[in-house]
């Protein structure tokens, strides 16, 4: 299918109004419990919700690879059957999943007292939704290799829906966390089975190099970790060091903040199988990489001028009026959010193409997060201008690798 075909386009957009509708039914979901639930036991939903996020960073490693192989495969003449790679990664999304879920419950089972945790229950639930949701993203990974916007867009509402409705049975009926985890269960259950049926192929007894595509997951894998230290460690750091009450500001805060990120992510996954099949065509790519930059970037602009100019309003009518203490710094966290949003875009851009540099300096600011909030968590004022400014130096260096990695080769 030729990139500029009508059908492509359509599709492209009907994924990226698909995905406005998701962000903003999930972000309902969670604004609902904030008000519902109150600080404290909003804490711990929005430990979970980290947790996920956590959790969606590894699940995205294998969407990756999953949908750099299918495009790999789909740009060949004749095209080669991504059956193979389909059961191969989905073995191992099986084993990890598995790994993940017995890891977590562990961890937190052994920490209950350092988070402050109520119950160890919901994160039992959500711990057996692991291997759904690994499987879930194998699918989606073959269906973004395919250019198959319209049906993954489809995967994406029936996680959404499933979720929104059962949570807000299940809260109805005063399960509160408990059915919050439940309904994630539920949602991830059904969403796998939505995208295993778009994906069906007829067997294929070709192989795969199995060690170049663990290759690539390894290196994906590695620049995931970093999106996760750098997304989810205030969240946890402060989960540790404030009281709950507080722990449920500062993740009402964030939420409303990471409406940047999610709200720029559709350009990142429309970006990756497009410029890995025009690289495989001899095509030039860097159109497509400014003109994402350029649109994340407004989009990112605009979210936070909102967020300066009427933040009682917008947490207010988010939240309500127990959230308001923590609005003034809502600008502030929507910069950082932003400067990590653009350099998103540079590091997927250059992975896509085989160019790992960036990916190790994300993993390098990730882990200075940690140490900076470590040292400096007085307020949250301070804990969010850490991130600014690790956001600001890591964007810099993202913009001196565009222009010079030719020279650096690497």
């Amino acid at each position: 299918m030729a990139l500029n075909s009508k059908s492509l386009a359509t599709d492209a957009g009907f994924l990226f109004a698909s995905t406005l509708i998701v962000n903003a039914g999930n972000y309902a979901i969670n604004l609902l419990l904030g008000r519902w639930l109150g600080p404290a036991d909003f804490s711990e939903v929005s430990l979970i919700v980290t947790l996920l996020l956590i959790i969606s960073f590894f699940a995205l490693a294998f969407q990756l690879t999953a949908a750099k192989f299918t495009a790999t495969y789909e740009s060949l003449t004749p095209a080669k059957s991504s059956y193979p790679l389909l059961s191969f990664l989905n073995q191992k999304a099986v084993r990890g999943g598995l790994g993940l879920a017995i890891g977590f419950i562990a961890v937190l089972s052994l920490s209950q007292n350092y988070f402050h945790l109520a119950s160890i229950v919901p994160y039992i639930i959500f711990g057996v939704s692991m291997p759904f949701y690994l499987l879930m993203s194998v699918n989606r990974g073959v269906l973004q290799g395919k250019l198959s916007y319209k049906s993954l867009a489809l995967t994406y509402q029936s996680e959404m829906w499933v979720r929104l409705a059962f949570t807000l049975l299940l809260v109805y009926l005063g399960l509160r966390v408990n059915g919050v985890a439940v309904a994630l269960l539920l949602s991830l259950i059904a969403t796998w089975y939505v995208s295993k049926h778009f994906t069906k192929m007829t067997p294929d007894t070709e192989t795969i190099d199995e060690k170049t595509v663990m290759a690539f997951f390894k290196v994906v894998l590695v620049y995931e970790c970093s999106q996760i230290l750098i997304n989810n460690s205030d969240i946890v750091l402060v989960k540790h060091f404030f009281e709950p009450t507080d722990a449920g500001l500062y993740a009402a805060l964030a939420l409303v903040g990471r409406i940047v990120y999610f709200g720029t992510w559709t350009i990142v996954t429309l970006l990756f199988p497009m410029v890995i099949k025009l690289e495989k065509e001899g095509k030039n790519t860097l159109p497509l990489f400014f003109g994402g930059l350029g649109i994340v970037m407004a989009i990112a602009a605009i979210i936070t001028a909102v967020c300066y100019f009427f933040p009682d309003l917008v947490m207010n009518t988010l939240f309500g009026a127990q959230y308001l203490s923590v609005a003034p710094l809502l600008w502030k966290y929507a910069v950082a959010t932003s400067l990590f949003a653009g350099s998103n875009v540079f590091v997927y851009y250059h992975m896509s193409l085989d160019r790992h540099l960036p990916i190790y300096l994300s993993i390098g600011f990730g882990i200075l997060q940690i140490i900076f909030l470590y040292i400096y968590h007085a307020s949250f004022e301070q804990v969010i201008m850490v991130q600014i400014a690790l956001m600001a130096a890591l964007m810099t260096l993202m913009v001196l690798y565009q222009l010079f990695y030719k020279r650096l080769k690497i």
